[in-house]
């Protein structure tokens, strides 16, 4: 018998087309930049309040009805110290590596804890449109 895919593959697959997976190397060589239509904010506490325009360009009906229900344009997101640390350091000159080395020192984690968490929150980052991972060419 043939393998059956489930909805949840499937809508994992749906959600990943058109991105190139990076390999472990090529995410500690990754430098993570700030989307420069992004404004933000460094509180005293160390989080960050990030305020991001919501993409409606991209499709008429949805810029239409944003306007015509007086939708907000802007979405806000607040980052807690640790976020908020990794968010000052996507500045595209640090590799996601240095910026996990940094964690570590700062905050006492562990390689694997620093990495893993830096990894989740940069994908939700890039998913959300936040932040891009520049990748060099390799060699």
């Amino acid at each position: 018998m043939g393998a059956t895919v489930g909805l949840a593959e499937k809508v994992k697959s749906s959600m990943n087309r058109g991105r190139a997976k990076l390999t472990p190397e090529q995410f500690r060589k990754a430098k993570p930049v700030r989307n420069n239509l992004v404004r933000w904010e460094e509180n005293e506490d160390g989080s960050v309040l990030i305020i991001a325009p919501i993409d409606v360009d991209r499709r008429a009906w949805l810029k239409w009805m944003a306007k015509y229900m007086k939708m907000p344009v802007e979405k806000q997101f607040e980052l807690e110290p640790i976020g908020g640390f990794v968010w000052i350091h996507c500045d595209g000159e640090q590799t996601s590596e240095t910026i996990a080395r940094k964690l570590r020192e700062r905050f006492k984690m562990n390689r694997l804890e620093a990495e893993a968490s830096l990894s989740a929150f940069l994908s939700s980052l890039t998913e959300r449109r936040l932040v891009t991972l520049l990748i060099g060419k390799s060699k």
